[in-house]
């Protein structure tokens, strides 16, 4: 059966990421033959390197067909920009995802993966990120009371700047990504997903390349709890890095994002 997620984000301290990870693993779907989808709405105010008011949709479906898995993925934000008392932008920012796994072994044990995406935020002076990756994904473990999965995967970025230089990027990178859920109740559960990815080859040659030194870190960890049957809170708090930010934040590399989240499902 088709689920509808509606999310009402309250948020209380909030300073998004430059590193501008998408977090695919809280995307998926519970595994189930067919199709699955979701939809959400959100409303953030966020001091960052504006003020911003946004209100955003997000839409996705996951089809499975036995071994097969195909998700897409559409996030869409509008945002209402402060620059000075009397003066505003409106300003979006978007990425569109596409994900294909082939289960090797059983359904999730051993999959292979492989994916593109193309992502714009102005406000954190990107302009456009295109990638395009491939690997392997495994299930650790997948139980009750606890899940692990861990995926090394590689990737090519092209990224475009709308900083002081308008730096542009061809790079092959890596994309480690680990999944950890604990179930300490059946209302109480914890979660974490990390990202991390190194630069290794710089094919547009910059001058002040650096391989591996070059990375982006994006850590989420989340506390749920079951209010009634469809009604669940969580608490997200998400931290991000960026070993080379655009110029206008290189004073400020590292960012936080908390996060009080209602949602309701039916």
């Amino acid at each position: 059966m088709n689920k509808i997620v509606f999310v009402i984000i309250l948020s209380f301290i909030t300073l998004s990421s430059s590193a501008q990870l998408v977090n695919i693993e809280k995307k998926r779907i519970d595994y189930k033959q067919g199709f699955q989808g979701n939809i959400a709405f959100a409303f953030n105010i966020i001091q960052n390197t504006s003020k911003i008011t946004q209100g955003s949709n997000s839409a996705h479906l996951q089809y499975v067909n036995n071994k097969h898995t195909f998700l897409i993925l559409n996030d869409y934000t509008l945002m209402k920009v402060k620059k000075d008392a009397d003066d505003y932008d409106l300003v979006n920012q978007n990425f569109q995802h596409f994900r294909y796994n082939f289960s090797i072994v059983d359904t999730t044990k051993i999959n292979f993966e492989t994916f593109v995406q193309r992502q714009q935020n102005k406000i954190k002076y990107l302009n456009l990120r295109f990638l395009a990756g491939a690997g392997f994904r495994f299930r650790i473990i997948d139980n009750k009371v606890i899940s692990f999965y861990i995926a090394p995967l590689i990737m090519y970025e092209n990224e475009i700047l709308s900083d002081s230089f308008n730096t542009t990027t061809k790079m092959i990178k890596g994309d480690l990504y680990w999944s950890l859920g604990l179930n300490f109740t059946e209302t109480v559960s914890l979660k974490n997903v990390t990202y991390y990815q190194p630069a290794f080859f710089d094919l547009a040659k910059s001058p002040n390349f650096e391989a591996i030194t070059d990375f982006r870190l994006f850590s989420e960890l989340s506390l749920s709890f079951v209010i009634l049957k469809n009604l669940e809170y969580s608490a997200v708090f998400e931290l991000a890095y960026d070993s080379r930010p655009p110029m206008e934040l290189v004073e400020q590399p590292l960012f936080y994002n908390l996060k009080n989240q209602l949602v309701f499902k039916f």
